[in-house]
């Protein structure tokens, strides 16, 4: 895995626009396959021998599926249309001020000035706000104008395939015939009839299934693990270290997700304004104090 990785930071620095035409529609394709199969597979086929098609229980979890699939893709999409690029900023708001000025930093490439916690992208070409870093699977940076969209992208990407990885073992648990299809069955057991038996074309299909959930649950649980110091300390992905702007969770939250914070979960099409533009950005008092005392000190 981790040379999978390097490799493609490898063809993103050297080569953005092949990269960019290549990957992307591959990750978001997967993505959108993943979604059509897992849902088409629970819904249909694994849900159905659980609850009663015709029953109250049947009907909830179609309605939490929908709720669930509505989140992950219109999240997906509000982050990839919403441009957290410096460009994408008012005119007046691109200049810095002249009390501001010494706190921006010159981009190389863009050769203009940017604000604080901008850098450039290679692959979308342009320097971005407290950019955190770029997502294939949205095909686009990761900023700060759409961190709340990617953040919980990846939450409902884990809700989503944890619940369906949770109806596999409650149909391991309540379906005896069931049960013997799954090879969990028989290594807890310690046994060796599933492969004595001979395999059974439903087994392979039942196992393959929980096999790719299982794969599918622990790649965004991966993600969102980097995510969560982003989140409580106000970092970003190649800035964990940076203390300077965590103001406590609750201001943090606030920061990244707007100001209706929470609320933001249940849909993306909720409005929740950003507390500032991206250029500004508050540091703890702590590290203010230290600043003033060292250059009272030089």
């Amino acid at each position: 895995m981790c040379f999978i990785v390097v490799g493609c930071k490898y063809i993103a620095r050297v080569y953005p626009r092949q990269f960019r035409l290549t990957a992307h529609p591959i990750a978001v394709g997967l993505v959108l396959a993943g979604i059509a199969f897992f849902t088409t597979v629970e819904m249909f086929y694994v849900v159905p021998m659980i609850f009663d098609p015709d029953g109250l229980m049947y009907k909830l979890t179609w309605l939490l599926a929908i709720f669930i699939v509505y989140n992950i893709l219109g999240n997906m999409l509000a982050c990839h249309r919403t441009s957290s690029s410096v460009a994408n900023l008012p005119k007046d708001r691109q200049i810095p001020a002249p009390e501001e000025e010494h706190l921006w930093h010159h981009c190389d490439y863009c050769q203009m000035l940017v604000p604080p916690r901008s850098w450039h992208c290679k692959l979308c070409n342009c320097c971005i706000l407290r950019r955190d870093h770029h997502c294939v699977f949205t095909a686009t940076c990761i900023g700060h104008n759409n961190y709340r969209y990617f953040f919980w992208f990846t939450v409902y990407l884990i809700i989503g395939t944890g619940l369906a990885m949770a109806s596999h073992m409650l149909l391991f648990v309540i379906n005896e015939d069931m049960r013997r299809m799954y090879l969990l069955f028989h290594f807890l057991n310690l046994n060796g009839q599933f492969f004595q038996s001979g395999f059974d074309h439903l087994s392979i299909v039942l196992n393959l299934i929980f096999v790719l959930n299982v794969y599918a649950f622990i790649f965004p649980l991966m993600m969102l693990a980097y995510q969560l110091p982003t989140l409580y300390l106000n970092t970003t992905f190649y800035t964990r270290r940076d203390g300077r702007y965590d103001l406590g969770i609750r201001e943090n939250f606030k920061s990244l997700m707007g100001k209706r914070g929470l609320w933001t979960f249940f849909s993306p099409t909720i409005k929740s304004p950003l507390l500032q533009d991206g250029t500004k950005w508050e540091q703890k008092l702590s590290t203010v104090c230290n600043c003033y005392m060292s250059k009272n000190v030089i």
